[in-house]
């Protein structure tokens, strides 16, 4: 599926976004980073969008020298195929000890476990785009950081990159054509639906019919929880701080392997106005917009595992920046 013109050492899409990644961050092969990725791949991120493999090098160095002992665990590559090349979505726990200075800052010597999705559109044995989230707050909170005052700073010193507003910050995620389906129909429609009726209605009855009553739901910040009531408890937060936003769909695979659960990968936006109190603070009339990937298994129909991850010190590397700007 989806392997032609790929080096003969790559037998599947799985293999080859597993072993890249373990090749460039655990035994260091960053220069093989010229092989694996186009000349002007661009990685698009909450925070900014570079253009150029020099880029996806520097920012591997660098992390790679903050946390020299990190390990790069994947969890899954859910795989959409496309007639030249194939669609990954790829969820990685990240273990690392922030043992040198860096972007976050001074060393700290603590250890932080987080996770990060990335999306990847492969052909001819290269990642040509890429979309990245990682949960920012939750790394934060484990090495000791403030992540609305970490935001804040971002935001603070480089507000241009933060105050693009809604529609840029949409493009930014969404693919030219629009919504991009792989997979099966019914299912991806199914996840949509639930994620609108969830986002948009503010209808989280929907979780009745749509969820598992002993759901896992992972979120920002490393929130976990089980069941629905709990989880909802969490999307109301942000719903409250959020509460004109509009949910979007932008890309979304469908896989269904023989004994596996069936697999869901959604990158989608949730654009609006900061303007109720809820879980990130006062309101302040930001435009801010929410750029995410979800991850679903689903067992007999029902959602039974979602994994949503969210950088939430760009939100508030947002908020400060309009602030700023005021």
């Amino acid at each position: 599926m989806g392997m032609q013109n790929f080096s003969p050492e790559f037998q599947t899409p799985e293999q080859y976004i597993i072993d890249i990644t373990y090749q460039i961050w655990e035994k260091r092969g960053v220069g093989r980073i010229h092989e694996w990725y186009a000349s002007d791949t661009p990685v698009r991120r909450a925070h900014i969008v570079t253009n150029t493999v020099e880029a996806v090098i520097l920012h591997t160095l660098e992390a790679i020298s903050e946390f020299p002992d990190e390990e790069a665990l994947a969890e899954d590559v859910i795989i959409g195929d496309k007639p030249s090349g194939f669609y990954s979505s790829h969820r990685v726990r990240s273990q690392a000890t922030h043992l040198a200075d860096g972007y976050f800052g001074p060393a700290t010597n603590r250890f932080a476990c987080s996770v990060t999705i990335a999306d990847c559109l492969c052909r001819d044995n290269r990642v040509v785009e890429e979309w990245l989230v990682s949960d920012g707050s939750g790394m934060l909170h484990q090495l000791g950081i403030d992540p609305v005052a970490f935001g804040r700073n971002l935001g603070q010193q480089n507000p241009d990159a933060y105050t693009i507003g809604n529609d840029a910050m949409r493009q930014r995620w969404s693919d030219p054509a629009g919504l991009t389906i792989v997979g099966d129909n019914n299912i991806a429609n199914s996840i949509i639906d639930t994620y609108a009726a969830i986002w948009n209605d503010k209808n989280l009855t929907v979780m009745d019919e749509k969820y598992d009553r002993a759901m896992r739901f992972e979120g920002p910040a490393g929130h976990v929880c089980y069941g629905r009531t709990r989880t909802g408890n969490w999307l109301y937060t942000v719903l409250a701080s959020i509460p004109n936003g509009r949910f979007e769909p932008h890309h979304i695979i469908v896989r269904q392997q023989t004994e596996r659960p069936i697999r869901v990968a959604l990158r989608w936006s949730y654009c609006g106005t900061h303007s109720g109190i809820g879980r990130y603070g006062e309101p302040v009339g930001a435009p801010v917009a929410l750029l995410g990937i979800s991850h679903f298994e689903l067992r007999a129909g029902q959602i039974m595992n979602e994994w949503l991850v969210v950088d939430e010190a760009a939100i508030h590397a947002q908020l400060a920046a309009y602030q700023l700007a005021m």
